[in-house]
């Protein structure tokens, strides 16, 4: 109890000892946020890997409707109804990296009516690219959206139609028409660019085409690095260790893969640095053991 007249001294902090206090603080900080920052990663890998099982779910269900066909997978990223799995240009200033709209329409975007028309699938959460809409929505026109995919599909499984066929080779322009019934190439396989299906390396038009690697073995779908992005098609040389794409880094250093049975999984890669599409041919003895795991899951001699 205060009485009058009586007077109180209350201490206060002296400069040095809030100086001591905000120094614990910033190093508890400096101590914690590398730990949030891993479980953010961590819970960004667990939704991507959910998103990667949606989208080979979507894909198989897209099979059972057409004579285990698999989606069409041609390597221009046209826009036309019907010619391709996940249509458009996505990567780092192509015009559909901020367009959410090609992947709404189901007529190109195949997989699309198989995911209940939600178009965040095709993007991992790790991926911080925002951007000025680029689609046709009066009410979006203006806004800054999330990059609109960051996933891709082998470039041996897949089909492509009659037109593609007899243009891929050309040189002179991409066309399709007739149904897309016809295993791809696979034009990257051989590091050449003029691979044909199944010589050397197989592809995959069907479900039933695969046996070499198994189902389990074989991925479909992967989170590709925004540097490399264009078409939905991931190139990958099978006889030289080079990338032509480059799979993503997203998580921790790792990526998210789908798998031809259904199964999703992170591979964590041995190098950390983030790999580098269409690079000279891989030295680093790290970088080349990744690139020798995903060999061994892209293809095999047919």
């Amino acid at each position: 109890m205060d009485f009058p007249g009586m007077k109180i001294h209350r201490r206060a902090f002296t400069l040095i000892e809030l100086l001591v206090v905000i120094a614990i603080i910033a190093i508890l900080a400096a101590m914690l946020l590398p730990v949030l920052s891993q479980a953010k990663g961590r819970a960004q890998g667990v939704a991507c890997l959910n998103q990667g099982r949606q989208m080979m779910t979507a894909t198989l269900l897209y099979t059972s409707e057409h004579n285990e066909f698999f989606p069409p997978n041609p390597d221009d990223g046209n826009t036309l109804p019907g010619y391709n799995w996940c249509a458009g240009q996505a990567g780092i200033g192509g015009p559909q990296e901020f367009d959410p709209d090609v992947l709404q329409d189901p007529t190109r975007s195949l997989l699309i009516r198989y995911l209940a028309g939600n178009v965040n699938i095709f993007r991992c959460p790790a991926d911080r690219r925002r951007g000025l809409y680029q689609g046709t929505n009066a009410s979006l026109t203006g806004q800054i959206v999330p990059a609109a995919r960051t996933f891709s599909m082998n470039q041996a499984v897949g089909t492509i139609d009659p037109g593609y066929e007899a243009t891929e080779f050309s040189g002179s322009g991409y066309v399709h028409y007739g149904v897309p019934n016809l295993p791809v190439n696979g034009p990257w396989l051989n590091n050449q660019f003029n691979h044909r299906r199944n010589s050397p390396w197989s592809t995959y038009g069907k479900v039933t085409d695969i046996h070499r690697p198994g189902p389990s073995g074989l991925w479909v779908l992967l989170d590709e690095d925004a540097r490399g992005l264009n078409d939905a098609a991931f190139a990958f040389g099978m006889e030289t260790p080079q990338w032509f794409d480059a799979p993503g880094t997203y998580h921790n250093g790792g990526c998210g893969f789908a798998f031809a049975d259904g199964h999703s999984e992170t591979h964590q890669w041995l190098s950390r640095t983030e790999k580098h599409a269409g690079g000279p041919v891989i030295t680093d003895p790290l970088d080349k053991q990744d690139w020798e795991w995903m060999q061994l899951r892209t293809s095999a001699r047919y």
